[in-house]
């Protein structure tokens, strides 16, 4: 019997305004892998992660978390089933980083806000694994770019969600948290999460991802294996340059040509 996907979007037309960015996208993606979204600036892969979330309406299509109709999800219902790593997100001021990661208990919060009892292990889970526990007294606003973009990552793990979506989450760190930040999700999706990242370095894709979706105007070019969508035509055509790929020890690796 076929698996029910943790996230699903069937023909997805959706757009800001009078302009349309996603023209019938379909993306399916199950518990325990990690679905990379790549391609040029515009594409609308942002804009799959607002449809997903419920931040960016859709005009047409169908989208499912869980196997359940989007629309059927109240807010607090779909906040324990999906988590949001946005691009650039703001820190609230005046707190501390382990208050911040604790907001992302607030979907399971008891009458007036009250913690529950698994709380604190949940939070401390994703502190340690975002290795921000050991600045959790220091207050948000001291933090580097770089340690901001992990306790936002950390907020998000506490959820605990089924699905958790990451719009270019190596923006504004170094290589080796870019590097520890695709490990994160790798970590999540062996925990049986269903992830979706949003890349622009397609070298890191290659080797993040089990899978790829490439988008061009708003519409999928091409999915499946990194060997299989990192096509040097494909990749040509998609980005409007001209695009060598070879092969490498861990999965293709893309040159573009200067």
């Amino acid at each position: 019997m076929r698996r029910v996907p943790s996230l699903e979007l069937r023909g997805v037309v959706a757009g800001y305004g009078a302009t349309t960015v996603l023209s019938g996208v379909d993306l399916r993606v199950e518990a325990g892998e990690v679905v990379g979204l790549i391609g040029p600036n515009g594409a609308g892969k942002s804009t799959v992660i607002g449809v997903a979330s419920r931040v960016v309406p859709f005009r047409a299509g169908e989208v499912f978390v869980a196997g359940a109709p989007l629309a059927s999800y109240g807010r607090r219902a779909l906040a324990r089933r999906l988590a949001v790593v946005p691009q650039g997100a703001a820190l609230p001021d005046g707190f501390t980083v382990k208050e911040v990661v604790q907001m992302g208990r607030t979907p399971y919060a008891g009458l007036f806000g009250a913690p529950g009892p698994g709380d604190e292990g949940e939070i401390e889970r994703a502190m340690e694994r975002t290795d921000t526990w050991r600045f959790a007294a220091r207050p948000v606003e001291s933090l580097s770019g770089g340690e901001r973009q992990r306790v936002v990552l950390a907020r998000a793990l506490a959820q605990r969600p089924d699905v958790l979506l990451l719009d270019e989450p190596t923006s504004h760190l170094d290589l080796r948290y870019q590097v520890e930040a695709l490990a994160l999700a790798r970590q999540a999706a062996r925990d049986g999460l269903a992830a979706v990242v949003v890349l622009h370095d397609l070298n890191q894709a290659a080797q993040a991802c089990d899978r790829l979706v490439l988008l061009a105007e708003g519409v999928v070019v091409a999915a499946g294996v990194a060997e299989v969508v990192l096509d040097g035509g494909l990749l040509s055509s998609a980005y409007g340059i001209r695009v060598d790929v070879w092969p490498g020890p861990r999965g293709p690796v893309v040159v573009p040509r200067v």
